[in-house]
């Protein structure tokens, strides 16, 4: 089912993109909001691999990660924007720092925290198909994207203020997932700048990562992901049209 998602979405952007280009005279800022856009990004997930190999690490002490919620930064820009006056339609690209980190204290004569980071680093593709809702208020009826994880994972063991190890673990191949939403566009000066709040719902999928050193994998059972499942992303960002 997941597959065919991925290649329904992939059929669309592609060739609604190219229908666009090819119908407009348009390009970056001819129409709307075609330009740059920054922001910042929430991200939920669900990180089961990960938190059970974290919280197991020592058989004295059972530890409390619970890695479920990145926050970041997220920059892109609206290729193509095709304004037919009842609709629009943007074809668009992004970048995005998803990170989280949480520090655990451990009862050992050695070893007095573990300090653990998740990056959710991704880029991807996005079309968004939207009205004028009321006045500067414009709708994005749908708004789906395809995405392109690389996510690391670095975890620290630390006496007071000495890092007695750091291990990285980098992924094995590419984790992708795609997103579906809605939102609203805030047009502050038409064509020029808004203001874009975006809901989604993110499916992702993250098998394992593996060690920089050794080569070891995390989650380590074989049976478990690090990442099994996403959730919902809210997105607040500025558009800076550059309209030709």
């Amino acid at each position: 089912m997941k597959q065919k998602l991925y290649k329904y979405l992939i059929i669309v952007i592609s060739i609604t993109a190219f229908s666009q280009v090819k119908s407009q005279t348009c390009g970056f800022g001819c129409l709307g909001l075609s330009g740059v856009y920054g922001g910042y990004s929430i991200q939920q997930y669900e990180a089961d691999g990960l938190n059970n190999y974290l919280n197991s690490q020592f058989s004295f002490q059972k530890l409390d990660f619970n890695f479920s919620e990145g926050k970041g930064l997220r920059f892109g820009m609206n290729v193509v924007r095709a304004d037919y006056g009842n609709f629009f339609f943007t074809f668009k690209g992004f970048y995005q720092f998803i990170i989280e980190e949480q520090t655990q204290i451990v009862s050992s004569r050695n070893i007095r925290s573990v300090d653990a980071k998740l990056e959710m680093n991704n880029w991807g593709v996005a079309i968004d198909l939207g009205i004028p809702l009321i006045g500067f208020i414009d709708w994005k009826i749908i708004d789906g994207s395809i995405n392109f994880f690389t996510p690391k994972v670095t975890i620290k063991k630390r006496f007071n203020d000495i890092v007695l190890s750091e291990d990285v673990y980098s992924p094995t191949k590419v984790g992708m997932g795609i997103s579906v939403g809605s939102g609203l566009i805030f047009n502050i000066v038409k064509d020029y700048i808004s203001i874009e709040a975006t809901g989604r719902y993110n499916f992702i999928e993250i098998e394992n990562l593996s060690s920089d050193v050794d080569g070891s994998l995390i989650p380590s059972d074989g049976n478990s992901k690090l990442i099994n499942k996403g959730g919902i992303q809210a997105i607040i960002q500025l558009n800076v049209g550059i309209p030709l």
